[in-house]
C-alpha cells in the first residue's frame, strides 16, 4: 500500500480553489485520483472536456491537480487531525 496527499482544482470563472484529500491505494494512484475528481460534485464520464482536462459539474470545472507520495506515518498522523480541523 502506498501513501498519497491528492488536489482538486475548481475553476469557477475567474475564481480557483484547491482543495488537498488523502487516499491509499495498492496500485494507479492515477485511477485514484482521477476518479476522484469525477466524483468530486457528482460528474459523470460525459461531463468530462479533453480540451480542459477536467470535468464540467454545474457551471464549474473540476480537475485532478496532482498527488505526493508521502509517508505512511504522516499519513496516519494527518488522518488522525484532519477531520478535526
Amino acid at each position: 500500500m502506498k501513501y498519497y496527499i491528492g488536489e482538486i482544482e475548481e475553476t469557477n470563472g475567474e475564481f480557483e480553489y484547491h482543495t488537498k484529500y488523502l487516499f491509499s491505494v495498492a496500485r494507479n494512484p492515477n485511477a485514484y485520483a482521477n476518479k476522484t475528481a469525477q466524483e468530486w460534485r457528482s460528474c459523470d464520464d460525459d461531463d468530462w472536456d479533453k480540451n480542459h482536462g477536467g470535468y464540467w459539474c454545474y457551471g464549474t470545472l473540476i480537475s485532478e491537480n496532482g498527488f505526493k507520495e508521502i509517508p505512511k506515518e504522516d499519513f496516519e498522523v494527518l488522518q488522525k487531525y484532519l477531520s478535526v480541523l
